[in-house]
């Protein structure tokens, strides 16, 4: 199993969302969907993806005494997003991950995003026989 791939562990079902939503609103949706992280839109052609996670709310909104309800996923998110090619092999993808201290990137493929991928889900799903 050691040679198994990004597509093979990615979270097909990503979420994307627009950087002037409402912390709060992102956070009701994530809960709902049960996922721990979230891809912001870029606003323009000239623009990328960003990325927010429990951990952004946790540390920049709860940690920083803000309000879910009056806080902007553009004022927490990560910018710009890690990306893998979802024909990289799982061990090169943790390494590249861990290697920038991320624990999510998203998973292109023909220049279009396909997936999000985790180093949870990399670990969980990790059989080397």
């Amino acid at each position: 199993m050691a040679n198994r791939l990004v597509s093979d562990v990615m979270m097909r079902d990503f979420k994307t969302i627009d950087g002037v939503t409402k912390v709060s609103t992102a956070l009701k949706m994530m809960k709902g969907e049960k996922i721990n992280a979230v891809l912001i839109q870029p606003r323009n052609e000239a623009d990328v993806y960003g990325i927010m996670t429990l951990k952004d709310i946790a540390r920049k909104v709860i940690g920083g005494r803000r309000k879910l309800h009056e806080t902007h996923v553009y004022e927490i998110m990560s910018k710009p997003v890690l990306s893998v090619s979802a024909k990289m092999p799982i061990p090169y993808a943790a390494r590249l991950l861990t290697n920038f201290n991320v624990s999510y990137a998203m998973v292109m493929e023909n220049d279009s995003v396909v997936g999000m991928v985790s180093l949870n889900g990399m670990v969980t799903q990790w059989d080397s026989d």
